[in-house]
């Protein structure tokens, strides 16, 4: 795989502002083969001349140079294979006039000075350059710095660019603080985030995407914080957060770090919601959730544990004792089978096991397991199940393999413990004896052809019905929100889906000073989205409580960890493996948490693989130390790296 640089040359100026942008010098400025009409007679081709730009070296695929083009002819393409690559075709140099020559020199002999191994602006200085998608408007050039696909892939808008590279440079503690300070959860995410920022790393089109999520655990794990520093605000109001998970104790950090006095309320009898009821130990060991809720309840949080609105308050006493609100009470119904027999002893809501699991007592099962579903649910129950005494664990999805929603990195460590995996395989029937589960019916999938919202629906496949034994039938077909706290006439929107309707913006309900975020007003989602809607609320609610015109902004400028720019970046463009994280099988079916961390030289090996796509435009000096390209690279001497192939 790779990045291919494509030139319209029919409309192309040949102005080489493509080449001189380009910060890891892929581009060329070839030159003619047939002398021009600047040439005297006789003479040949003048080397100096630029024709048009040619791909000399490995893209990484940051498209500085499409946005800069003036006249718009560069694009960028993926590859299969090795890119195709012309000659570099400099260094070339400006010629010296002599003393009997002509007394000038052709203006087209000093159009384009040597490559330089430095990057500098095409505009000479005249203004100060930034690419074009981050200007700000007409004659502004001192916009925020690029930001990486990575990045922007991430809810919460990690900088993870940023945390890779003081990796790679061996600044642990300083990567931990990045990777701390817009998400309170980051050891969490090192170990159980979906990892979207790895779905757009634009190394994966050179070999592998960097392995984002195992880096942010190895920050967490070899990395020290610096201490919260106190909030320059002591402010005199208080808000109330309903629910203690992701969404509730992420809101609570940002807004006590603003200086708000704010009391969790949590029904379980452990803070972290589905962190700590929903997912195993042997996934989220857990001390390291307890010692993140710790961080953020050291700061001055209120927790109130086993207090259930409708139960022990109500959202009339929240309203008196507090300035705002915020509901983040997440989606815990779990959602019926609904085939006949669903209502049979031994057909159990899969999030309702892992409670169980999670917080005692411990559940045994005998007999043959079947777990509905495809999501990380449905993987997380399946392998409870098996560690918890089932003599047999199948996961029956009705979609492909390919449309399963479980990371397929959970799928791998399910069928490494023998848990069966059966697609295109819906449930029609839960077959039962005496009031309880005795097996299940089951019929084929398959894709029927049509589409609906461009996805392909699956249609059942004559006479492909069977039966599977069991025992325990556990579903984790999807959850919800459950409405059913709030009290009637209280003027909160509940939605078709049973969430809460809350403005996309501000997240505020119906109800003045009232906000709703996370799984109970999107349905279920990810731990880092949840993370995210948390500092929205905040933001929003600081905006309602201090008339703030971007809470939010606020936030960020009071936890963002600044770094030293960096004057030279080195990259390794050659072809590199991924470092993989194994996942153990315990044969003693025990729930510890297996999977071992990267050593430190492991990390920073990987971390070197990033082309720093979040740095790449704004530093100074890019030198590419590896990878494919000419060996008359200039100052090729600087970069010859051991290990590299050029």
């Amino acid at each position: 795989m790779g990045y291919r640089i494509e030139i319209d040359a029919g409309n192309c100026i040949n102005c080489g502002i493509c080449m001189d942008v380009c910060p890891v010098e892929a581009l060329d400025m070839s030159r003619p083969a047939q002398p021009g009409i600047e040439a005297n007679p006789g003479e040949g081709a003048i080397p100096w001349l630029m024709e048009r730009p040619v791909q000399v070296g490995e893209c990484v695929g940051c498209s500085i140079c499409v946005r800069e083009c003036p006249v718009a002819v560069v694009t960028l393409t993926t590859v299969d294979g090795l890119t195709e690559l012309a000659p570099r075709q400099g260094p070339i140099h400006r010629p010296t006039p002599v003393a009997t020559g002509p007394a000038w020199i052709p203006l087209s002999s000093v159009t384009r000075e040597a490559l330089k191994a430095t990057k500098v602006s095409p505009f000479d200085g005249v203004t100060t350059w930034q690419t074009g998608s981050h200007q700000t408007g007409p004659g502004h050039r001192q916009p925020a710095a690029p930001e990486a696909p990575c990045q922007g892939a991430c809810p919460a808008g990690t900088d993870a660019g940023r945390y890779v590279g003081l990796i790679g440079a061996g600044r642990f503690d300083d990567a931990y603080a990045v990777a701390a300070e817009v998400n309170p959860f980051p050891s969490v995410c090192g170990w159980i985030c979906t990892a979207p920022c790895e779905l757009s790393c634009r190394r994966g089109e050179l070999d592998e995407p960097i392995a984002i999520r195992g880096l942010k655990r190895f920050a967490v794990e070899h990395g020290t914080l610096p201490p919260v520093s106190q909030p320059s605000v002591r402010r005199p109001e208080s808000v109330a957060i309903v629910g203690g998970g992701p969404a509730g104790m992420s809101a609570a950090y940002y807004l006590v770090r603003l200086g708000y006095r704010v009391t969790v309320f949590e029904a379980m009898p452990v803070p972290g919601g589905m962190m700590a009821i929903g997912i195993p130990a042997y996934r989220l060991p857990r001390e390291t959730l307890q010692a993140e809720i710790a961080r953020i309840v050291d700061l001055g949080v209120e927790l109130r544990l086993d207090a259930v609105m409708g139960r022990d308050y109500t959202l009339a006493d929240l309203e008196r004792d507090y300035q705002a609100v915020f509901l983040a009470t997440g989606a815990p119904k779990s959602r019926p089978l609904g085939v006949e027999g669903d209502q049979l002893r031994g057909v159990i809501p899969a999030t309702r096991f892992l409670k169980e699991v999670n917080l005692g007592p411990a559940p045994r099962l005998s007999g043959g397991v079947v777990v509905v579903g495809g999501g990380s649910t449905a993987m997380d129950a399946a392998r409870s199940a098996w560690r918890s005494g089932a003599a047999s664990v199948t996961v029956l999805y009705r979609r492909g393999p390919t449309e399963m929603p479980a990371q397929r990195e959970e799928v791998e460590a399910a069928r490494n413990e023998g848990i069966e995996i059966r697609t295109g395989t819906a449930v029609t029937e839960v077959l039962g004896r005496g009031g309880a589960v005795v097996g299940v019916q089951v019929i084929g999938q398959a894709p029927s052809g049509e589409l609906i919202d461009r996805r392909a629906v699956w249609a059942p496949v004559p006479d492909s019905a069977t039966t599977i034994p069991a025992e325990t039938v556990l579903v984790a077909i999807g959850e919800e929100p459950d409405p059913s706290i709030l009290p009637p006439g209280a003027g909160i929107e509940i939605g078709a889906r049973a969430g809460i309707v809350a403005d996309p913006r501000t997240l505020a309900t119906g109800h003045r000073g009232v906000f709703a975020g996370g799984d109970v007003v999107s349905g279920p989602k990810t731990i880092i989205d949840a993370v995210a809607a948390g500092r929205r609320a905040a933001g929003a609610i600081h905006e309602f409580l201090s008339g703030s015109r971007n809470g939010e902004a606020e936030i960020l400028a009071t936890v963002r960890y600044a770094t030293a720019p960096e004057a030279v970046l080195r990259l390794d463009l050659a072809q590199r493996k991924r470092a993989h994280q194994d996942h153990p099988v315990d044969r003693t079916r025990s729930f510890a948490a297996t999977q071992a961390g990267f050593t430190d030289a492991t990390a920073v090996a990987e971390a070197s693989r990033c082309f720093r796509c979040d740095a790449l435009a704004g530093c100074p000096t890019v030198e590419v130390t590896a990878g494919r390209g000419p060996a008359d690279r200039p100052n090729l001497a600087m970069f010859v790296h051991a290990g590299g192939d050029r």
